[in-house]
């Protein structure tokens, strides 16, 4: 691996933070909008007579830089992380393939075999759709879709099974019962199976309708197949997005916590108790996070940045690992000190519902919160300033 292939694959990464990289995805974003929009807008002949030689302009400057694309792509595919510093073509057969690559690779592909085969540019050009699939790999949740999409495809694939089977039933018994009386529609069960597919999917055109008693009494059978058919898989999808988002928050959690030094030295059965009950809050600097006055129905630790806790004598600053908000949830009182965010600050929310499933889960835990809290409104009292 070159110092040459690294930095090229550093900043062409989707989440590539430096300068080039935000520069690199700013003009691909730029280019292929403006190639789309050429190729949509050439199909409409006003535009496209007025303004033929910009369209094909736009077009063709997305078209080479994509092609250019492609190339460095797959010459930086050999720094991945992946990849064997050995074997630097093996990992860009492995990029080539997949799916990012086909991607890649189609949207270049049919111009250059349209060029050596003279097919019709007006017809070709319109492939360049095929360029709107390279945002996903820019969409943050394209990855969470796929993976939404690999651990439900079984059940996915059972509900599809069961759509066919209804779907071809509902087709033969609709030729049999409105064939002999509507031969154009219902002639052959290829010509039914438009009707089975807007009814299943409940779409009902009504360009296809049946007439007898018999093809009116499958019809709402199937209508009410279709319907229990697509609530199966919207509840599926819907499952296993639940799952995945809960995951994926578990995970966040996790990373957070083992950042407050209070919960670092905990074995991994205790940080994941707490991290199905913490919840993460971004904070902007001089926002207020509790006033006095508030109840108490919550606690906040300190991943990052600072926290101004506003106490007589003299305000009190809380840095990272630190924790405030306990008192409130120890006496049930109202908070009588007002709390600011000194810098971005990132917490982790311990709700007072959670509070007591954790003592009762965790009462080690629970009795270091509850201590540091009688010492701290041992303090307080001995300066008259009242606790948090």
């Amino acid at each position: 691996m070159s110092a040459a292939e690294k930095w090229v694959y550093d900043n062409s990464r989707p989440t590539a933070l430096t300068v080039p990289g935000r520069v690199f995805r700013a003009v691909h974003h730029l280019v292929l909008v403006s190639g789309v929009g050429a190729m949509v807008l050439a199909t409409h002949e006003p535009v496209a007579a007025a303004h033929a030689t910009l369209l094909a302009l736009a077009f063709n400057v997305a078209l080479g830089f994509f092609a250019v694309e492609y190339v460095v792509r797959l010459y930086a595919a050999a720094a991945s992380l992946s990849a064997e510093p050995t074997h630097p073509w093996t990992a860009r057969w492995e990029w080539a393939t997949s799916l990012n690559g086909l991607i890649d690779l189609a949207a270049v592909l049919p111009f250059v075999l349209a060029g050596l085969l003279a097919w019709n540019p007006a017809t070709i050009n319109l492939f360049a759709i095929v360029w709107v699939l390279k945002l996903f790999r820019y969409s943050p949740g394209s990855g969470m879709l796929q993976r939404v999409l690999r651990d439900a495809r079984e059940s996915l694939f059972s509900v599809f099974v069961a759509f066919i089977v209804v779907l071809l039933v509902a087709a033969t018994l609709m030729h049999v019962f409105e064939g002999p009386g509507q031969p154009k529609l219902y002639g052959s069960i290829p010509a039914a199976l438009w009707w089975g597919i807007t009814t299943l999917t409940t779409t009902g055109y009504g360009d296809v309708v049946p007439v007898s008693p018999l093809g009116r009494l499958v019809a709402g059978m199937v209508m009410i197949c279709g319907i229990a058919v697509f609530a199966l898989w919207a509840g599926i999808l819907a499952n296993a997005f639940a799952n995945e988002v809960r995951r994926r928050e578990f995970l966040r959690n996790w990373d957070l916590i083992t950042k407050v030094p209070f919960f670092r030295d905990l074995g991994a059965a205790t940080i994941a108790d707490i991290a199905q009950i913490l919840k993460p809050q971004a904070v902007e600097k001089g926002r207020t996070i509790i006033r006095r006055g508030d109840p108490g129905d919550c606690m906040f630790f300190i991943v990052s940045g600072e926290v101004e806790v506003r106490l007589a004598p003299e305000p009190r600053r809380l840095g990272p690992g630190g924790f405030f908000g306990e008192i409130a949830l120890i006496t049930g009182e109202p908070r009588s000190a007002t709390a600011v965010a000194a810098k971005e600050t990132q917490l982790l929310v311990l709700d007072i519902a959670d509070f007591r499933q954790l003592t009762a889960r965790r009462p080690e835990l629970a009795n270091v919160v509850t201590e540091e809290g009688l010492r701290r409104m041992e303090r307080v009292r001995q300066s008259r300033g009242g606790g948090q």
